[in-house]
Formats: C-alpha cells, sequence, structure tokens
C-alpha cells in the first residue's frame, strides 16, 4: 500500500446518475430542477452513494502527491470530485493534523517504555595502599568487581530484579589472595496501598492512549471540516460564476432596448432623453459584471488555497466547475433518527466522551494516592567464594585454601550459600493536603467533563435541528425564486409589447429587467444555499465522510506491553 500524506483507492468509476455528485460541462439554470421521490429515507439524503472511494491515511512518510491537473485553453475544468480528492491528499491543515496524529502515536510508543526491560552494568577498580601499624594491617589492596543487574515492572506495580555480582580482591591481610566472591541476587518490591494496582502503574500510558484516541477524532474532524469548506467553495464559485453570468445577459438585454431606442430616436418617434436612460442602465450593468468578475476570482483563490495548489499555470488560469448543482426535493428529515447518529457518530462528542475517560482516570488516580505508601520488598540471594576446605587440622577445625574462579561459581550453583530478607515500610503523611487537594481537583475536574459532555450533546442536537430545517427552507426558496424569475420574465414580455405600441416607457423596461436580474440572481443564491444546507446537515450528522465515500486509514498505536526487539528495532506505529 502506497505510503505519503495521503493515500487514495479508485474503486470504482464515477456514477453519471447519483444525486451527491452529479456531473456536468455547463451551468445552465433551466437545469435546475426538483425531482419528487417516491421514497426519500434520511441515510440516501444525507450519505447516498458517492462515486469513487477514496482512502485518506494519517501518516506523514512522503510530500503531497504532484496536482493532476492540466490547463486547456486557459482554463481548468474541475468537477467536485476532483476538487475534494484534491484537497484530501494536499489541503496543507490536512499535513498538520497528520504530523499531530503520528507524534499522539508516538506518544503511546513512548508511554509503553515504562515497562522496558532495565540493564545495567557496574565496573568498578581499585588500587589503594595505607601505611601498617602492624604486620596483620594490610599495606596493600586491589579489587576488580563486575555487576550486572535486570530489572522489569509489571503492571501491578512490582518490580523484579535478577543481579550478579563478581568480585576479585588481593590484600596482604587476606589469608587467601586473590579472593574471588561471586553472588546472584533475585529481589522483589510490591507497594500494597499507594500505586498499587494496574491503573496506578499505567496512569501515563492510559492517558497517552486517550490522547491518541483524541487526535485520531480530531483528525476526522478536521477531514469532514475540509470535505465541508471544500464543497462550500466549490459551489460559491459556481453562484459566482452564475452570477456573471446573469449579470451579462443582463447587459445584453440593456444594450438591446439601448439600441432599439435609438433606432426610434433616429426616425423621431422617441424623445433622446430615453437614451439616457437606457446609457444609464448599461453603465449599472456594467458595474455590476466588474463586481461579478471580483467575486469570481476571489472564489477561485480561495479553492486554490483550499487544494493547496502549486504556483504556477494553476494559479494563473479560471477554473471552470463542471458539477451542476441539480436539485431534488427532500423529505421530511426523521429528527431523532438524524440526532441520534449525529451523538453516535460525530467527532466532537467521541472527543468529548474521551475527556471524561481522562478525567475518570486522573479522579481514581488521585484516589489512591491519598492512601498511606505500604510498600512490601524481598531479597533472596545465592553466594561463593574461592576459599575451600583443603585439610583438617590437628583440633579437627577444617583449613582453608585458595581455590579458582570456578570453585566460586559452583558454590553458587550448588546453593551452598544462601540468605534472604524482607522488608515492609510503611509512610504516612499526617495531614496529607496535596493528596487530599489533588483527589479533590480531579473529582472536580471529573465533574467539569461530564457538564461539558451534556453541553456539547445538546449543541449536536440544536445543530442538527437547525440543519434539518435550513434544508427544508432552502428548497422552498428554491421553488419560490424559481416562480418569481418566471413570473418576471413573462412581466418583461408583456411590458416590451407594450413598449412597442406606445404604452410604456424605457423606464419602466429598465425597472422590470432589473427584477428579473434580482429574481435570477435569488434562484442561483437559493440553489448554492440548498447546496450548502445539505452539506451542513450532512456535517451536522456526521454522514459527510460516507457522502463522498471516503474512508480514514488511520494505523492503530502500538499496544504490547512487552516488547523484546532491541536497539530500536521495535515496531513502529
Amino acid at each position: 500500500m502506497l505510503r505519503g500524506a495521503a493515500r487514495f483507492r479508485r474503486c470504482f468509476r464515477v456514477k453519471q446518475d447519483q444525486p451527491n455528485q452529479l456531473r456536468g460541462h455547463s451551468m445552465n439554470r433551466e437545469s435546475f430542477h426538483f425531482t419528487a421521490l417516491k421514497a426519500w429515507g434520511l441515510a440516501l439524503l444525507l450519505a447516498g452513494p458517492a462515486s469513487a472511494q477514496l482512502q485518506v491515511a494519517t501518516d506523514t512518510v512522503a510530500p503531497p502527491p504532484e496536482v493532476p491537473l492540466e490547463v486547456r485553453d486557459g482554463a481548468i475544468e474541475l468537477s467536485l470530485d476532483d476538487a475534494v480528492e484534491l484537497a484530501l491528499r494536499r489541503n496543507l491543515g490536512l499535513v498538520v493534523e497528520r504530523y499531530t496524529r503520528s507524534q499522539a502515536r508516538e506518544g503511546v510508543r513512548q508511554a509503553l517504555g515504562l515497562y522496558d526491560l532495565g540493564a545495567s552494568l557496574d565496573l568498578q577498580a581499585s588500587d589503594i595502599t595505607n601505611p601498617g601499624a602492624s604486620r596483620f594491617q594490610g599495606s596493600a589492596s586491589q579489587a576488580q568487581q563486575a555487576t550486572f543487574s535486570f530489572s522489569q515492572l509489571i503492571p501491578t506495580g512490582a518490580t523484579f530484579g535478577l543481579g550478579w555480582q563478581n568480585v576479585r580482591s588481593e590484600s596482604d591481610a587476606n589469608s587467601i589472595t586473590p579472593l574471588y566472591s561471586s553472588g546472584l541476587t533475585f529481589s522483589f518490591s510490591q507497594p500494597l496501598l499507594r500505586n498499587r494496582g494496574t491503573l496506578a502503574t499505567e496512569r501515563q500510558l492510559l492517558l497517552a492512549q486517550n490522547q491518541s484516541q483524541s487526535s485520531s477524532q480530531e483528525f476526522s474532524r478536521q477531514v469532514i471540516s475540509t470535505l465541508q469548506q471544500v464543497t462550500n467553495a466549490y459551489w460559491n464559485l459556481v453562484a459566482a460564476r452564475e452570477q456573471l453570468k446573469v449579470a451579462r445577459e443582463s447587459l445584453v438585454l440593456a444594450q438591446q432596448l439601448h439600441e432599439r431606442n435609438r433606432i426610434q430616436v433616429e426616425v423621431g418617434t422617441l424623445a433622446p432623453l430615453e437614451l439616457v436612460q437606457s446609457e444609464a442602465n448599461i453603465a449599472t450593468n456594467e458595474e455590476q459584471i466588474i463586481s461579478s468578475q471580483t467575486v469570481v476570482g476571489n472564489s477561485e483563490d480561495a479553492l486554490r488555497q483550499l487544494l493547496n495548489l502549486p504556483e504556477g499555470p494553476l494559479w494563473q488560469s479560471e477554473i471552470r466547475p463542471t458539477t451542476s448543482p441539480e436539485v431534488e426535493a427532500p423529505p421530511p428529515v426523521d429528527i431523532e433518527a438524524a440526532i441520534r447518529m449525529a451523538l453516535e457518530q460525530r467527532p466532537e462528542v467521541k472527543a468529548q466522551r474521551l475527556v471524561v475517560e481522562q478525567a475518570r482516570i486522573n479522579s481514581a488516580y488521585f484516589r489512591n494516592q491519598k492512601l498511606p505508601s505500604l510498600d512490601f520488598s524481598a531479597n533472596y540471594g545465592l553466594n561463593g567464594s574461592n576459599a575451600k576446605v583443603v585439610g583438617t587440622a590437628p583440633n579437627g577445625s577444617p583449613i582453608v585454601g585458595p581455590g579458582s574462579f570456578s570453585d566460586a561459581l559452583d558454590q553458587v550453583i550448588n546453593r551452598d550459600f544462601t540468605g534472604w530478607s524482607a522488608q515492609l515500610t510503611l509512610g504516612i503523611p499526617l495531614q496529607n493536603r496535596s493528596a487530599r487537594a489533588a483527589s479533590s481537583i480531579a473529582d472536580l475536574t471529573l465533574k467539569s467533563a461530564e457538564v461539558s459532555l451534556a453541553q456539547t450533546e445538546q449543541q449536536i442536537m440544536t445543530q442538527v435541528r437547525q440543519a434539518a430545517r435550513q434544508v427544508d427552507s432552502a428548497a422552498k426558496q428554491i421553488e419560490a425564486a424559481k416562480a418569481s424569475a418566471h413570473f418576471q420574465e413573462r412581466s418583461l414580455d408583456a411590458e416590451k409589447k407594450r413598449y412597442e405600441n406606445g404604452m410604456s416607457s424605457s423606464f419602466e423596461i429598465t425597472r422590470i429587467q432589473q427584477d428579473l436580474t434580482a429574481a435570477k440572481s435569488r434562484q442561483v443564491n437559493a440553489i448554492i444555499a440548498y447546496r450548502t444546507a445539505v452539506t451542513q446537515l450532512q456535517q451536522a450528522t456526521a454522514q459527510l465522510l460516507q457522502a463522498y465515500d471516503v474512508t480514514i486509514d488511520d494505523p492503530e498505536a502500538p499496544a504490547d506491553r512487552w516488547d523484546f526487539s532491541f536497539f530500536g528495532g521495535g515496531r513502529k506505529p
């Protein structure tokens, strides 16, 4: 599988008849229509079948891929599908969020380090010469010592230790020289009250895992936000271009009226003053075209920024949207079902639930920290030296003589000399103010997080209700705007006939033309407002990913407590 700033997989070709991603080569207001559906469910409105599956990765191995766009005849033809795909590949906000996600995964691996097997090696050497007060006091001593040990923490909070020690010493005071001493030590310690148990031991690991999951939800939220921004920016560009088209059509009507007035003035059937009115109308329409062209340019730049297009021809060429915002009559939305869907799937809710879980972890941990410390420790050792019995004295006592290093090892292996110790240590902070205050703060933080979760859920419920209401309102506004534009066209045709028969004036024609332009502009705005409202509802119910058939490839953070691949050879998240 390819790795990079984003990964995508085309599963099937774009379909032509799907309501979410309708393709077209031009934008025609006559194609804006409503199709009454016999059966329409909430899932179809919110997350209809997408045209192609996109897979978005959260890793940051490679830079963003090249842009598969071409400039033809000074323009870029861009569909909504292509805009979404480019944004998910290259958007800088997602690039930043990928780094944050990778850092959170590494944070889990870092926290797992508390279970790393500890090893230590201690080498010592000494050579000491002292003045002797008698012949029994050594004047010179030499020693070499090597100690090697392992230690391992386990989830209960206990620590196991294993140590091996070898000492070689020479001294004038020793009867055996050189003297070899060896020892094998087993140690065990376990907190019995404070810091006892998995929660106390793994608190930082649990918090790191919680943070990793939170970063995953934040990445999902950022992807959804990017989809919404790109979709809205695309439709805003469509609206800007359509408004420019309306302004140009209005200019054509104004020029036609002016030409008719000029002819009538020349033949003497119209006063020259009428030319002033029609010329003013032309100037007004030209001003509107200039303003519309500015809006088109700004809309193109906003879309280019979201797509993170490289500098050069792609920033100099105009963008021609090819996806037509055809709309269909929405059904009444099942508000309760939409709210349930949002509360189950919105990243904001999942992230806030993780905040509550983190507060619970801290509350339980600091409650444990109020307990006294009671620690149990035990040690068991095997000892040996190269001193061995070489004979028996006349009085029956053994005669000890020097042996070899292997004799010291044999004594350890044969357990000739053993020893053990056990200890209980109790510590009681009498006031314990710090621990009690920390526990109270953690409990208050938990209650605050629970209230914040309820507040987030309430806000999402409100957002879903408002988004559903806006979809219904926008759909009705399309019908009203369409009817208004239709009647304004009929009114203009009628007024033209009155004008030809000398029953009207240029002023009335200009006024009705302006009304028609405003009606057409409202129709464009209503259609784009509907598309924006549908996108907002998809975002509010967490169905925008499904609507575009986008899946997030998010590798899980490492979870193996016991990883014995040493020296950096472990699995990376």
